[in-house]
């Protein structure tokens, strides 16, 4: 089985899903797993991983905050300035680090940075009102606070997305598979991609 990248949208259930998948598919798992594997070979803290995590924040500021707290001795160096953009190509070498493997990878431009591989790229979606759901009961967040959460993180992710990779999140033109987790559910969304999957492994080895 090929590595199988998953981009998901807030509250599309994408995480779980991915995990179903990878447990019968009988592959590893990998979402928060990238940024300690970053964070260790990179030896930048994880915390300015965790806070920069599929977002751009395109501070000066925090590039030097990040570098003052992450321990290098003053002055800071230009070399010690920690950017979106240095976080962003540690994040891409522990995906690369991961793909050696079969696996679920969620998130993180994944799609792309693995582009010259035999890849599987999925995106997972749900309409609004099954999303708003699904986060008010999540997070104990009331309808209006879950929407305004939803669309502030589903924008976050678009951002970091497209500029990274110069194309359009959520176009069904980058991936193989899009589909609706709002009709088959978490349990159904995930057998389908698991079906999908298999199909593809078949015909690759027809």
């Amino acid at each position: 089985m090929r590595v199988i990248t998953l981009s998901r949208q807030f509250g599309s259930g994408g995480s779980e899903i991915g995990k179903l998948v990878a447990q019968t598919l009988g592959i590893g798992y990998v979402d928060k797993a990238i940024l300690a594997e970053a964070a260790a070979k990179s030896g930048i803290a994880k915390e300015h991983f965790e806070k920069a995590d599929e977002k751009r924040t395109n501070s000066f500021l925090f590039s030097l905050a990040a570098a003052h707290y992450g321990g290098t001795a003053s002055p800071i160096q230009l070399g010690d300035i920690i950017t979106d953009d240095k976080l962003y190509i540690h994040t891409a070498d522990a995906i690369k680090k991961f793909a050696g493997e079969p696996c679920v990878i969620v998130g993180r431009c994944a799609d792309d940075i693995l582009s010259d591989r035999p890849i599987l790229r999925v995106y997972v979606y749900a309409d609004m009102e099954s999303r708003v759901k699904r986060i008010a009961e999540l997070y104990e967040l009331n309808e209006k606070a879950a929407a305004t959460l939803i669309k502030k993180t589903d924008k976050r992710r678009a951002n970091y997305y497209n500029f990274y990779t110069s194309k359009t999140w959520g176009d069904a033109q980058n991936y193989d598979l899009c589909i609706n987790s709002s009709c088959l559910g978490v349990d159904g969304t995930a057998a389908a991609i698991c079906s999908f999957a298999r199909e593809c492994e078949k015909g690759n080895k027809a």
